[in-house]
């Protein structure tokens, strides 16, 4: 194991296989998405490579890289991605800040890593009900049962809409087709009728025995 530096920080290399690059490159192609373009460049340590390109200044790398994290599953992510949220910020401040913000939590979700349950339990009281529930289903990954308290509040508002789907207005600023598949991607993942993310994440947490 050896130590790969960035820009003002250190991270310990985590051994990535063949077979984890394998998955990434298959999710990308199954996604009709140029993955090449973007990350022909990552070395022997692709987790290091990819969590490099999260501070890039160019936010498609940024949300491209924290989507590829999640598949890679690279422990040394959770911190860099939690630095990525910004759940206060407006929803259409910038394009592809909406698409970042929905991919490292669903990678957060993914990592399950206890380190992300402060940062997302936020997300639940965000203006955006798209990120509302992406971080509820994130809480209901990880288990943490500090989240239980706050998903109950989420609960009791009632507002799950997928904004970025349903909202024309907001469905025409995401006009990047790669945007749309990772942002598709994550909504059939994780966004299940009738429960809602929440709900489904109180079960999880074993406080709703059925939704009836």
């Amino acid at each position: 194991m050896s130590l790969w530096s960035g820009p003002g920080k250190r991270y310990m290399a985590w051994p990535i296989s063949q077979r984890h690059m394998d998955r990434t490159i298959r999710a990308f192609e199954k996604e009709s998405w140029d993955w090449r373009e973007e990350f022909t460049d990552l070395g022997d340590d692709a987790g290091a490579s990819l969590i490099e390109k999260l501070s890039d200044d160019d936010i498609a790398v940024r949300w491209k890289a924290a989507w590829a994290l999640g598949h890679l599953g690279d422990p040394r992510a959770v911190d860099p991605l939690i630095a990525s949220l910004d759940f206060t910020a407006p929803v259409v401040r910038e394009e592809g800040e909406f698409t970042l913000n929905m991919a490292a939590a669903w990678t957060l979700g993914k990592l399950k890593d206890s380190r992300a349950v402060e940062p997302l339990i936020r997300g639940l009281s965000s203006a955006c009900s798209d990120y509302v529930w992406v971080a509820a289903w994130a809480l209901g990954e990880i288990g943490d049962r500090r989240a239980i308290g706050p998903l109950q509040k989420a609960r009791e508002r009632d507002e799950f809409e997928c904004v970025w789907q349903s909202d024309a207005s907001w469905s025409g600023r995401v006009t990047d087709p790669a945007e749309k598949v990772v942002l598709a991607s994550i909504t059939e993942r994780t966004f299940h009728t009738p429960e809602t993310p929440v709900e489904k994440a109180l079960e999880k947490l074993g406080e709703i025995k059925d939704f009836t």
